[in-house]
């Protein structure tokens, strides 16, 4: 009965597609729409690390690391080769206050468990010869990381769903809800777009920055921080790295701290910046100076030019955790699917398939409960 429900997901951006591909596993009837083109947000800006490095509270960094653990399957669910690179993170420090602060970030997920060690020096230059790192005061590998093309993986995991039956429509901006009071209580019956009316029995909300809004328009209103985010692309380049996937340059040396990756197609992607914003979010003059910048890490960029500017803002929560499930408070409606993160992509892999198993069979993941949208009425209400 359950896979009959006629389910409506606002939102083509890599978490959208996860759902949508998991639900069309057990046959349920999907209607994906964008307001744009699918995963041109937030997906397309993304650096795409696929990593667990480190992410307090423990909680979250579980959470992550459960994903990690399924991407490669869900890479072989969607076709293969859906543009994954693996070969783990390096990173490094110039300081020696900055050495014991690495050192004890990778004590402290080694206590936890996840793949991660310090190299010397000696490694370290052995391992990618063609970085400038000196001087070195500590250093580390994670060797399980690695990073997506978002774009293949979307537009894979939205052609097996098609395969199944779901729909999908672009640039159709969401206009409005229907609700009715069914047994006492309020439920979207409805999405209003552009293009007409779309009936819904579950409405999920994975619209990235945009959900903040959707979800105030149907009484689910939670704090959500301003983070602009941009990466920068060069025209395809020879391989630079000989065996990591990412590398992120010191975190004890002034901005811009950057983490630079090569796609499969021979393309550099850099982010410079944080979680509070991005260094070239405002002007493509901004994006042009670190890739100068990054020549001092790198000399095999030099003379390379940014072929692709990419911005969006990142959807993050307030508190900086994810919002996933339905909100089963009184007074809110009991279907609608909250699905809103920062770590999109490191976690789009697990939350497609949690979110089917609540959506349809009405379960309740366990490992769920530190990011359900209740804390917030919580904290407002105390």
């Amino acid at each position: 009965m359950g896979c009959q429900q006629k389910i409506v997901i606002i939102g083509a951006g890599i978490v959208g597609a996860s759902i949508a591909y998991n639900l069309s596993l057990r046959d349920a009837r999907v209607t994906v729409i964008d307001a744009a083109s699918p995963g041109m947000a937030a997906s397309h800006a993304s650096y795409a690390w696929i990593n667990a490095h480190p992410k307090p509270p423990r909680s979250y960094h579980d959470l992550n690391r459960r994903s990690m653990d399924i991407w490669s399957r869900w890479e072989r669910q969607i076709g293969g080769d859906a543009g994954i690179t693996w070969g783990g993170e390096l990173r490094w420090t110039v300081t020696e206050e900055g050495g014991r602060g690495l050192r004890d970030e990778v004590g402290l997920m080694q206590s936890w468990g996840y793949p991660i060690h310090l190299i010397s020096p000696e490694q370290l230059r052995e391992m990618e010869p063609g970085l400038l790192a000196d001087p070195i005061t500590a250093a580390s590998f994670a060797h399980t990381e690695g990073h997506v093309d978002t774009s293949v993986v979307i537009s894979r995991a939205f052609e097996q769903a098609a395969k199944r039956g779901a729909e999908f429509l672009a640039d159709t901006p969401v206009t409005g809800f229907s609700a009715e009071i069914v047994d006492g209580e309020p439920r979207i019956t409805g999405v209003d777009t552009q293009g007409g009316h779309l009936d819904a029995d579950v409405v999920v909300l994975a619209a990235g920055y945009s959900t903040r809004k959707l979800a105030s328009e149907i009484g689910l209103d939670f704090p959500q921080s301003e983070s602009p985010g941009a990466t920068i692309l060069t025209p395809p380049m020879a391989p630079i790295f000989q065996n990591v996937a990412c590398v992120h340059t010191p975190r004890d040396l002034p901005d811009p701290q950057m983490n630079f990756r090569q796609m499969p197609d021979g393309r550099v992607q850099i982010h410079g910046g944080t979680h509070d914003g991005s260094v070239g979010n405002e002007s493509l003059e901004d994006a042009e100076s670190m890739l100068a910048e990054l020549e001092k890490f790198l000399p095999a960029i030099a003379g390379a030019s940014v072929d692709e500017w990419r911005q969006a803002m990142r959807p993050m929560p307030g508190d900086g955790l994810p919002i996933i499930g339905f909100p089963d408070l009184k007074d809110r409606p009991p279907n609608v699917y909250l699905s809103v993160m920062h770590s999109g992509v490191s976690l789009a892999a697990l939350v497609g398939e949690v979110a089917a198993l609540e959506i349809l069979d009405n379960a309740r993941v366990d490992f769920l409960s530190d990011f359900r949208y209740a804390r917030f009425v919580r904290s407002t209400a105390n």
